[in-house]
């Protein structure tokens, strides 16, 4: 790829992982345009950072053999996975008499977190994209890849309930998104009219869209809706990173900085929010906080917990994972070395 169609691609990674972080932020006080903020972005984030994978696993596709590109694609995806849900369910279990524990868990945990994310519900992402990587490689051309974009639509809208296990039902509603992000590298032209629509047209598309979706009750046209709200969400993120690559250098180097963190953040944001709410209503920092309008109170609070929820994992991630070799490949990063470390 060009070096600025990564650099946007980095930026709407970016975007995406911020919004994760957002969205996994939810106290029981949020006020109603927070409530209604997080619900629109639920609707299109994860799409988007499944666009982004297939987009970029079609760009950068090399001959590999079947096993070897399994297991790289298990190295980056399910160790992380199972080591980050070993930390999270330890950290439940040890502080859940002491502290409010959201989703608590038993010692079964241990065995469950093999086939299902009960660490986190946010880990189903990791498991569905590797259930794709399973698949994706028997797929090579343009033919086969619109062959598999038709299956992939069918399976989004057949009535069925797909089993938990192993996400494959959300495998079943996002698999779609994967392909089309294959899809649209591979065409130019479809690049470039996915290029053409002005990000603040697709942004009023989805806000319109939006709003006709909670006026509608028929499980079929809610697919329907459902499917066009992702993609008008996928639009608006790509081609406004890819107007900020060209015009807010400073954004742009800020969020292809986050962007570099995105996975070290996706696995470890929740539990640093976690311990960020902890703080906040301890009786000193609540004390303060309270003196505050409602509103803002809850502003205070909520920028306080997500930038815990991005900075800290980047904190953990140039600080020890970087640069030490066992952490380095439990969380499939590359080891820096000591000689780099200063």
């Amino acid at each position: 790829m060009e070096k600025t169609r990564l650099i946007y691609m980095d930026i709407a990674r970016a975007i995406g992982i911020v919004l994760v972080v957002i969205g996994h932020y939810i106290p029981d006080d949020s006020p109603d345009w927070y409530v209604v903020l997080r619900d629109a972005i639920y609707k299109f984030h994860m799409p988007l950072f499944m666009f982004l994978s297939g987009y970029v696993y079609w760009a950068t596709k090399k001959p590999m053999k079947y096993g070897t590109f399994v297991w790289k694609k298990f190295q980056r995806l399910m160790i992380p996975c199972f080591f980050v849900s070993v930390v999270i369910i330890t950290i439940k279990l040890v502080t859940e008499k002491e502290l409010s524990v959201e989703n608590p868990v038993t010692s079964v945990a241990f065995r469950e977190m093999f086939y299902l994310p009960v660490a986190g519900y946010f880990l189903w992402f990791v498991y569905c994209l590797f259930l794709i990587f399973l698949i994706i490689p028997f797929f090579h051309t343009y033919k086969q890849l619109m062959f598999l974009l038709v299956v992939s639509l069918i399976v989004f809208f057949i009535p069925v309930d797909f089993p938990k296990l192993f996400c494959m039902a959300e495998m079943k509603r996002n698999f779609i998104y994967f392909v089309l992000g294959c899809v649209v590298f591979d065409r130019i032209n479809i690049r470039r009219s996915m290029d053409r629509i002005y990000f603040p047209v697709a942004f009023f598309i989805f806000i319109g869209v939006y709003i006709l979706k909670s006026n509608i009750d028929n499980r079929l046209i809610n697919g329907l809706i459902t499917l066009v709200l992702a993609l008008t969400g996928i639009v608006f993120a790509v081609n406004m990173s890819k107007y900020m690559s060209r015009k807010t250098a400073a954004i742009c180097k800020l969020l292809s900085g986050i962007s570099v963190y995105s996975y070290t953040i996706y696995l470890f944001h929740t539990t640093f929010e976690g311990f960020a709410k902890a703080a906040v209503k301890t009786d000193k920092i609540s004390a303060i906080v309270d003196l505050c309008q409602k509103d803002l109170r809850f502003i205070i609070c909520a920028v306080a917990v997500i930038s815990a929820g991005i900075i800290c994992p980047v904190v953990l991630h140039e600080t020890a994972v970087r640069y030490c070799k066992p952490l380095s490949f439990l969380l499939g990063t590359k080891f820096a070395g000591k000689s780099n470390h200063t």
